[in-house]
Parts: C-alpha cells; structure tokens; sequence
C-alpha cells in the first residue's frame, strides 16, 4: 500500500534521478595559482635579474667556503668564523630561495 502511495515533492526534487540538475558535475575550477598567465613588468624584470643574483650567491659563497678552509683563518681571525659560517649557511637559504622564484617565474 505505502509503493501506491505519491511521495512528497520534496523527496521527488532531493531524488537524483527526478532532477533535471542530475548531469556530471562541472569541472572544478583551476585554482588561480596553477593557471598560467603573463608575468607582470615587475615580475619579468625580477625574472631578468634571479640568474646574475644566482650567480652572485654561488661566487660568494664558493669564496667563503675558501676561506673557511684556510686553517690560517681560525688563528688569524677566529672571532671572525662564526660571521663567516652564519652567512655561509644564509646563502644556502638565499640561493634555494631564489632558484625556487626562478623556477615559479620561469613557469608561467
């Protein structure tokens, strides 16, 4: 008896195969991030310049670590070798830094 029985409206419309809205759902929107668009003139001009700022890092660096090896360093200037460590490893995180911007500008 209760099959013979109409059901209510709002059980037909929450029913998905008696909505007409029932076709696959749209795709999801790209988030903004992931598309690609044009590089702002700020962000080509930052693009123009990571290269020679990578290159200035890795010459700056490569002349630290000579002279950190320099055992003379460590009696001539001991009170000089933490500074010389700390930007030693900053330039770790600077270069990383940068070469990860080159590679989200060189995307786009």
């Amino acid at each position: 008896e209760a099959a013979s029985m109409p059901r209510p409206a709002a059980a037909r419309a929450a029913s998905p195969a008696a909505s007409p809205a029932a076709a696959p759902p749209a795709p999801a929107p790209v988030p903004r991030a992931v598309t690609a668009r044009k590089l702002s003139y700020k962000e080509q001009r930052e693009l123009d310049a990571l290269p020679a700022r990578v290159e200035a890092l890795e010459a700056e660096q490569t002349s630290l670590a000579a002279r950190l090896a320099d055992p003379a360093l460590y009696t001539r200037e001991s009170h000089a070798v933490p500074a010389l460590q700390a930007r030693h490893a900053e330039i770790d995180t600077e270069l990383l830094n940068a070469l990860e911007r080159w590679e989200l500008l060189g995307a786009r």
